[in-house]
């Protein structure tokens, strides 16, 4: 077997949100701030897992990136995971915050042979090293990882946060490895499944001319570069390979998706003495953009997609940080030696694809029931319930809680979102958080103009009279007219906030509604 070339590409998600920073931009900060768990579980012991990327499997070698929900490096699990990767053969990327200091130590204790074979990407968070006084650790164990015989480098996102700081963060990294950091685009969306699903992708800071010229001219940075350029590329119009040359696995379940978005029934720790067979996505790209999986276009994932450079070229061909063995594993295209479509084969391909399609459709349609039916109905509305969720802590989160801003939430959003809150530590607290600055937004952005109003008495009050209305219109019992509006006028938003928390619970234990009713 050619253990001198890279035969697959595979992502792994280590499960667990721990972390030791909190960066503004970072959804584990989210997770941590209402109090989430945030410890790995795992289905399976490191050993069975690591047996399961054995070299014979896959077809060869893979390059292996190893990414946590949270920190990567938390969970003691993931060092003997790495270790036993390398072991292997296989050339294994560590995506870390690199302040971790022991655990570095620990990952750099293996034998020189491996360790030529690991890269650890050291994401630069900037504020987070100087407000945790980190800045010197985080350039030292880059410095020490390279000394051992790894390769690592600083790695940056180009938010819009880190723009007054651009200068100082190069200025340190010359100063420091000599080099200045490999870099992206921040790319965002309004919401994940927006950018999963809608095709809502776009940057911020927004990649015009002259930003991209700023960013080339500080940075050189070709990785940037590309990223930018791949963001043009409607990754549903051209023919992937991402399934059959690469693999994404969640390392806590062993699932397995073709690509971030596009799942399979494959469970990659079952049936490990059997070969991985999965499919190409094709052209049914379950994300907006693949401006980010700029390895997937350096190793030929996908091929039409002409004069890009290798991953090398656009990651550390001029770099002292990267030894030359990993500079020329990661110097070929997987394409090069893999079957390609004709493009007769790709229209067969797809129009197999369709036909399957339509095919399970038809099945489906003749097994479902009227209650399998509303079943589906029943999750499309929950869906739907999660982005008014969503939508609404936005507002919470950027205090923008105008009464035309509101206007959109109903008390089944609220109903909902107590059902989250109900699963979550002190939920109740910030339940009551959100009813408060409901109130205060709906007053103080309404002065001269007199709220909607809904009494009721309990025995007359039935769910559809309730569920749909806006929170704009305030719901009270007329036992509770009077303070209502007597608290409005005082200005006393807590006492409005209590009323209305007080009547959703009443209103839900009362009618029997289920959870998530």
């Amino acid at each position: 077997m050619d253990r001198n070339r890279i035969k697959r590409i595979i992502t792994v998600y280590v499960p667990g949100h721990l972390c030791n920073l909190r960066c503004s931009y970072c959804y584990v900060t989210e997770c941590l701030k209402y109090s989430m768990d945030g410890h790995a579980q795992f289905n399976y012991s490191v050993e069975h897992m690591i047996k399961a990327f054995e070299p014979a499997r896959l077809g060869g070698i893979a390059y292996i990136v190893v990414i946590g929900e949270g920190e990567t490096l938390f969970p003691p699990e993931v060092i003997p995971f790495v270790k036993g990767l390398l072991h292997q053969g296989h050339v294994v990327e560590v995506v870390t915050n690199n302040t971790l200091d022991d655990r570095i130590g620990q990952l750099l204790d293996i034998p020189q042979e491996d360790l030529k074979h690991l890269i650890v990407k050291c994401s630069l968070h900037w504020l987070e090293l100087k407000r945790l006084n980190k800045v010197n650790s985080y350039f030292e164990n880059i410095r020490r990882i390279v000394a051992a015989g790894a390769s690592a480098y600083p790695f940056l996102v180009i938010c819009e946060e880190y723009m007054p700081f651009l200068d100082e963060i190069c200025d340190v990294c010359e100063k420091e490895l000599g080099e200045l950091p490999a870099c992206t685009p921040c790319v965002t969306a309004e919401t994940p499944e927006e950018f999963l699903e809608k095709g809502g992708a776009g940057t911020n800071p927004a990649c015009t001319t002259e930003f991209v010229e700023q960013i080339n001219k500080r940075l050189h940075s070709k990785l940037f570069e590309q990223s930018v350029r791949f963001l043009d590329i409607d990754v549903r119009k051209v023919f992937c390979y991402a399934g059959a040359w690469s693999y994404v696995v969640q390392m806590g379940t062993g699932r397995l998706c073709k690509c971030h978005n596009v799942l399979t029934d494959i469970n990659f720790f079952e049936n490990i003495d059997q070969p991985v067979e999965c499919a190409p996505v094709g052209c049914e790209c379950g994300i907006a953009s693949c401006s980010l999986q700029y390895c997937f276009y350096g190793f030929g994932l996908i091929p039409e997609v002409s004069n890009v450079p290798t991953y090398t070229e656009m990651l550390c061909e001029g770099s002292n940080l990267f030894n030359p063995e990993i500079k020329q594993l990661l110097n070929s295209r997987i394409s090069d030696h893999e079957k390609i479509f004709t493009k007769e084969e790709e229209n067969t391909f797809l129009m197999d694809v369709i036909h399957c399609k339509n095919l399970q459709i038809e099945e489906l349609s003749q097994r479902m029931t009227k209650e399998q039916y509303a079943a589906v109905k029943a999750t499309e509305a929950e869906k739907q319930r999660r982005l008014y969720v969503e939508r609404l802590l936005g507002l919470v989160d950027e205090d923008r809680l105008s009464y035309e801003e509101l206007s959109f939430v109903t008390y089944d959003t609220m109903m909902y979102l107590k059902y989250v809150c109900d699963t979550m530590p002190d939920g109740s607290v910030m339940y009551g958080h959100i009813w408060e600055k409901i109130t205060r937004g709906l007053f103080s952005s309404h002065t001269y103009v007199e709220p909607n109003y809904f009494y009721h008495a309990d025995n007359i009050l039935e769910v559809e009279q309730i569920q749909g209305l806006s929170v704009v219109t305030l719901v009270s019992e007329y036992e509770n007219a009077e303070q209502m509006k007597r608290s409005m006028k005082e200005g006393d938003y807590v006492a409005c906030a209590r009323i209305q928390c007080t009547q959703m619970q009443t209103f839900c234990v009362e009618k029997g509604l289920s959870d998530g009713d």
